[in-house]
């Protein structure tokens, strides 16, 4: 008994010297939790709050894409549901969390014109690159090959040169 009281006695004394505050001691787990809510909770319910709002906010006619990559036009809106037209004459139903986001008009539009402008390009290309049957093409003369043929033929021992049908070891294959 006497060990323990002189323990807490000294514990006194030190506490009351000016030891370690409490609020020190839980002042680092108290930064955590504001920088996780700073740098994690806060722009995630921001983010949600967003796409809630983008999500209610779709009518018939735009065109979106689902979270899986698919695009399609909105055909009908529904309480929880969408249904989307994935190509003339073929629609399918999504619930509204399925969308990722919505497309622009214009988007599509400047995608349709650059592919008309990639195809245009495509097509006076050929056009300016003589047919393979005015001007035949040669590929073997531009390459070089790694070795002659005369080396490697001279490069042979006449032992290891084999006749027909024989293996290296010298024997004829059984039939």
């Amino acid at each position: 008994m006497q060990g323990n009281t002189t323990f807490t006695a000294l514990t006194h004394v030190v506490a009351a010297k000016g030891g370690s505050n409490p609020l020190m001691s839980l002042l680092p787990l108290i930064l955590i939790v504001v920088v996780f809510y700073f740098l994690l909770i806060r722009p995630q319910r921001r983010r949600q709050q967003q796409q809630s709002q983008l999500q209610n906010q779709i009518v018939p006619g735009q065109r979106v894409m689902t979270t899986a990559g698919l695009l399609a036009t909105v055909a009908a809106v529904e309480d929880d549901a969408l249904v989307l037209e994935i190509a003339p004459g073929v629609e399918v139903r999504f619930v509204k969390q399925a969308i990722a986001q919505v497309l622009d008009d214009s988007s599509d539009e400047e995608e349709d014109e650059e592919s008309d402008e990639a195809e245009e390009l495509a097509q006076e290309h050929a056009a300016d690159e003589p047919t393979a049957a005015a001007e035949p093409e040669v590929a073997q003369d531009d390459i070089e090959p790694k070795t002659d043929a005369k080396t490697v033929a001279e490069d042979k021992n006449p032992a290891e040169t084999l006749k027909d049908g024989e293996h290296k070891a010298g024997k004829k294959p059984s039939a």
